[in-house]
């Protein structure tokens, strides 16, 4: 009481206090603005149309929309391309007057007109149709003020304002689309293309005519070919390429023999299970797999394929080898089962755990049944009417259907005691069905097997990666530069050299490796400031196999080369396009040699023969027995029937043509027809096409690597 007394006697103090508190924590959230979306600067990730990126904002939409991946840095990159079509096409639509009204995102939500985004995640797997019920019951949430959980929140919020963004993007692609028309002339010049033909006679002489050692190649041979190939030998951004050394962690014949050794001493064990449940426990607990579900023995694999046939319900057959993997497999059943039922049915949905609205789902489907049973009601216009499930459309009909395709509890009732147009009613995670099964098929009335397995991997023992380690550590500390290592694991075995297409800042697959933090690690020291060109990583980079999780290699690194924007340059490409460049070296060199008109001379001197192609069309791609070779196309069409061309240099050698027929192609007989095909053909090329024009527009900038 007397420290009440104090405080009220000194009340102004108390004041005075809390206001500097108060000011202090308005001080110290401006200064961690930065982490916290506070008055201070914002962290900018990118820029594109106008539209700053907010790193926080990236990060939210990536949350919501993009994460639980295998790869975290995929759902990143698709975020990124995401929020900047978004920003894009909010630009265009803003600069045309395009909006999404209330009303219309309503009907996009929870409508008639529901969102391909909203059809896709609200989509029921089992069923293939959107769930309504969920979009119903979230509509009725929001309207009710509920209070939601905050990932969904974020999660719904997040959506809508991509169904927003998809909306408006169809109607900026509509507006594009309904404005394309193809004239008349154009139908009619396209149709007679389209029908013209060419008969034609040629000689390919082939590049390895030419020895390889017979070709010398220089700088300015590589900088021609660069040069005509300039569209695709320019860079928009830099990339950098890497050569990296694997060393492979394979299992030795003392790992194998030890995981053999492991599953013998488990056998005993697993054969004193006396139930399914207990068989269905234990091998969950030794990471192995129960089968509800009987197998016919011709879809077994390994020796148990023909172990089975001998074994009695709870023998347990093994340790045996099958696909790189040792197994113990334990007969758990044996059984005719059929090979198929036809079947439909009606769901009352109820959720697990909820006694009371399982039970008013049992109620109901009973009511039902009774119906069915007395023959007062269809079995089809019941399930139309009162089915929640997804083929409610179609009478409940589930069509014919093998044995695991439905849940566990559904398909012990499909399948086992139950006879041609028999009624059940089976409760399962979905609520309560009532089951109609109108058909038994069998294939034959050979029994089926039921089993329990305990699967072991041969994989590296501890000992074995570690081992495996302590190499790589050693070439690494001892080679410290690029062409060092490629000469220290040369003939290693265990070891290859690999290098990658040229990377981006923000790349996440390195090569063969693929995607994932490790390789997200590679990619950033490559663009550290303090690497160049011919450094190697002081990094051991490890791998792990995605499914029994080992350390299945370790890479080392080295930076190959670096490409500034632009057109490459020789010492950029050098490597790569050799095979090209010899070809075109070699290609001039044969046309040189070339001399005459008549095809039988030319094929004789250079001991080839004469080729023929009849009725080519002038919109063929590859032509058979002469493969992809628009250039021999081009000039057998362009030239005048009878004509011999001079050599031209292809794809796969130097090629000497004459034109022995042309066909002139004919007007459509119906133009409109062609000019709707053709109107049709554009016009669905804007959904693709247009977004991409624009993005060449709009170049973004791009700090994503400066983050993650």
């Amino acid at each position: 009481m007397a420290l009440i007394g104090k405080i009220r006697n000194n009340f102004w103090f108390v004041l005075l206090v809390l206001g500097l508190a108060l000011a202090a924590f308005v001080l110290m959230d401006m200064v961690n603005a930065g982490n916290q979306g506070g008055l201070g600067p914002k962290q900018i990730i990118g820029e594109v149309a106008g539209q700053e990126i907010d790193y926080r904002d990236f990060q939210r939409t990536e949350q919501a929309l993009y994460s639980g991946g295998t790869d975290s840095y995929a759902g990143k990159t698709s975020a990124w391309n995401y929020l900047t079509e978004k920003a894009i096409v909010e630009n265009q639509a803003a600069d045309l007057g395009i909006g999404v009204s209330g009303d219309e995102l309503g009907e996009l939500l929870f409508g008639n007109k529901l969102s391909p985004v909203i059809q896709n995640v609200y989509r029921n797997p089992q069923t293939g149709q959107v769930d309504m019920q969920s979009l119903l019951g979230i509509k009725q949430a929001l309207q009710n003020g509920d209070e939601l959980n905050p990932d969904f929140v974020l999660r719904w919020e997040e959506l809508q304002k991509q169904v927003v963004k998809v909306a408006k993007q169809e109607k900026i692609n509509a507006l594009v689309s309904k404005s394309i028309f193809t004239p008349k002339f154009v139908a009619e010049n396209v149709g007679m293309k389209t029908s013209e033909k060419v008969s034609f006679d040629y000689v390919k002489i082939p590049f390895d005519n030419i020895d390889d050692s017979a070709v010398s190649l220089t700088d300015s041979d590589y900088s021609a070919y660069i040069n005509e190939n300039a569209f695709k030998y320019t860079n928009e951004e830099e990339t950098r390429v890497l050569e990296y050394a694997v060393l492979n962690v394979l299992p030795t014949p003392s790992d194998s023999a030890n995981i053999k050794a492991d599953l013998a001493n488990r056998v005993a064990e697993f054969k004193s299970k006396s139930s399914s449940t207990e068989d269905s426990l234990y091998v969950i607990n030794q990471e192995g797999f129960y089968s509800p579900f009987y197998t016919r023995r011709d879809d077994l694999t390994g020796p148990i394929k023909d172990a089975v046939l001998d074994m009695n319900e709870g023998d347990v057959y093994g340790p045996y080898l099958d696909n790189g993997a040792y197994f113990i497999s334990k007969l758990t059943g044996k059984a005719v089962v059929p090979d198929s039922v036809t079947a439909r049915h009606i769901l009352r949905p109820a959720t697990q755990g909820d006694a009371a609205g399982m039970a008013a789902a049992r109620a109901y489907i009973d009511s039902l049944r009774v119906l069915v049973e007395t023959r007062k009601a269809d079995f089809a216009d019941l399930a139309r009417d009162n089915s929640s499930d997804g083929s409610a459309a179609q009478g409940g009909d589930l069509g014919t259907f093998a044995q695991g395709r439905m849940v566990p509890e559904f398909n012990k009732a499909a399948f086992f005691g139950s006879r041609k147009n028999g009624l059940y009613t089976v409760q399962t995670q979905f609520g309560v069905h009532l089951i109609n099964v109108q058909d038994i098929i069998y294939n034959d009335r050979d029994p089926k097997y039921r089993l329990a397995l305990i699967r072991s991997a041969i994989v590296p023992s501890e000992e074995t990666q570690n081992a495996v380690y302590e190499v790589a550590d050693q070439i690494v500390s001892t080679n410290r530069s690029l062409d060092v290592l490629r000469t220290a694991v040369e003939g290693k075995a265990n070891i290859s050299i690999e290098r990658t297409s040229p990377l981006k800042a923000n790349d996440y697959i390195v090569g063969a490796l693929g995607g994932g933090e490790t390789s997200r690690e590679i990619v950033r020291w490559a663009y550290d400031e303090d690497s160049n060109i011919g450094d190697v990583s002081p990094s051991i980079y490890t791998y792990t196999d995605q499914v029994n999780y080992y350390n299945d290699k370790y890479v080392l690194v080295g930076l190959a080369s670096v490409t500034a924007p632009g057109l490459a340059t020789v010492a950029d490409l050098k490597s790569d396009i050799e095979t090209q460049v010899m070809n075109q070296k070699k290609g001039t060199t044969i046309a040189a040699k070339v001399s005459g008109t008549d095809l039988g001379s030319i094929a004789s001197t250079f001991s080839s023969s004469v080729e023929s192609v009849s009725d080519v069309a002038f919109t063929a791609g590859g032509v058979t027995g002469l493969g992809n070779e628009p250039k021999v196309l081009a000039t057998a069409i362009g030239q005048a029937e009878g004509s011999v061309s001079a050599p031209v240099i292809g794809n796969n050698g130097v090629y000497v043509i004459k034109t022995t027929a042309k066909t002139a192609g004919t007007a459509p007989a119906n133009v409109l027809a062609q000019t709707k095909t053709l109107n049709n053909t554009n016009r669905g090329r804007v959904n693709f096409s247009l977004l991409n024009a624009l993005k060449e527009q709009f170049k973004s900038t791009d700090n994503r690597s400066k983050y993650f």
